[in-house]
């Protein structure tokens, strides 16, 4: 049923100008629009794009019949244009005979000898009409589409505001980053009604929170590359509470701290030689070496060599 609505309404398969609600009327779905909208972008037959709703691989499915529609269209409209000497009717080809049936509609009686008898039954040549080119009617505009009519909000009104101040705040992001043209085709109407759904169906009525997640979200590392329009910030609004709280008490300076370990003096160890594992005697030679090797030392860095 969706695909039928849209070979009506949305023949190039671009569905952005439609709200969830006009679709749930043509699919004559009965519960939340917008819990039907978002389970036909999460099944895929709807594509969210950067610039609004498209129908997945709509070309692949309806895009054949459509052109058939256009070429017959076409062709139509250059006929009427032929001059009137090619509509002429030869002399050899007399002029057709309609004729009215009840039962079976209009058509054509074509004599193929005009001299004879017309009253005789055998003679005649009874031939229907060949179906017109137009057979396809032509797509009607959409100002008799199905569904609700879109709201506007004038730009006084609260949720417009909503929209106009989010916007700013991402254009004064995107500029930091070095982007240009972010917001550039931005529907303010779109943004206003997104913001409507937020406090009216998601019964998210405080306004102070949503103004400090909208000045929060701009600022945040991760989100705010994720959140560059009403509809995601909607989407997204419960995260985005708690990963803003969170991210205060990160800042509280509540953190977890681990506990120091004791620090532990180094000192020189002086052992003893029944300690050290050797007899004496061997001891008081090791002694010997070792000053014999730093007078040696000395010697070598007073008279300028190299010391080892």
């Amino acid at each position: 049923m969706f695909w039928w609505w849209a070979m009506e309404f949305a023949q190039d398969g671009d569905v952005s100008k439609f709200e969830a609600a006009d679709i749930a009327d043509a699919m004559e779905y009965d519960g939340d629009p917008d819990l039907l909208m978002d389970a036909l972008i999460y099944a895929g037959y709807i594509d969210q794009t950067a610039s609004g709703r498209v129908i997945h691989d709509w070309y692949d499915y309806a895009g054949k019949l459509i052109e058939r529609r256009k070429s017959d269209a076409l062709r139509k409209a250059n006929s009427r244009r032929k001059p009137a000497e090619d509509s002429k009717d030869s002399a050899d080809s007399p002029k057709d005979v309609q004729r009215t049936n009840e039962r079976n509609g209009t058509e054509s009686i074509c004599n193929p000898n005009p001299n004879l008898n017309h009253n005789q039954k055998d003679i005649k040549d009874s031939c229907p009409e060949p179906p017109s080119a137009d057979q396809d009617e032509s797509p009607p505009d959409d100002s008799g589409k199905k569904g609700k009519k879109k709201p506007e909000y004038a730009p006084d009104s609260q949720y417009y505001k909503m929209a106009v101040y989010f916007k700013g705040l991402i254009d004064e992001m995107s500029q930091a980053e070095g982007l240009t043209h972010l917001t550039d085709r931005t529907n303010l109407q779109t943004w206003a009604d997104d913001f409507r759904k937020l406090v009216e169906l998601d019964k998210q009525s405080d306004t102070a929170l949503i103004k400090s997640v909208m000045d929060w979200v701009v600022k945040d590392p991760f989100w705010k590359s994720n959140v560059l329009s009403a509809e995601k910030f909607r989407s997204q609004f419960a995260k985005l509470v708690i990963a803003k709280n969170n991210s205060g008490k990160k800042s509280s300076g509540t953190r977890y701290q681990r506990p120091q370990k004791p620090t532990i003096d180094i000192v020189e160890r002086q052992l003893k030689p029944e300690q050290s594992g050797v007899s004496e005697e061997e001891y008081a030679e090791l002694l010997k070496m070792a000053e014999a090797m730093k007078n040696a030392k000395k010697e070598d860095k007073s008279n300028g060599q190299p010391v080892a």
